[in-house]
């Protein structure tokens, strides 16, 4: 099942035909590298644009991230616990 993290992580990214690429993030001490994206939206929030990505990590671990362009900065807004 999906549990609600909403933790601050250090993201590394990169620019691909204009659209940003998650890579690999760090989180708990770890460092979990984006094997696929398989969704990506968006959601307005006031006047900003939230940008979400859900990916596939590094071993079996599936992930919700949102980019926060007022911040900036990037949130783990969930993860797949077994």
């Amino acid at each position: 099942m999906f549990e609600s993290i909403n933790d601050p992580v250090d993201m590394l990214t990169s620019f691909v035909d204009g659209r940003v690429e998650p890579l690999r993030f760090q989180w708990r001490g770890r460092v979990i590298r984006v094997r696929k994206i398989t969704g990506r939206w968006s959601r307005r929030d006031g006047q900003s644009l939230l940008r979400y990505f859900s990916v596939e990590g590094s071993g079996s671990g599936t992930y919700e991230l949102c980019f926060d362009p007022r911040v900036p900065r990037w949130i783990l807004s969930r993860a797949w616990t077994e």
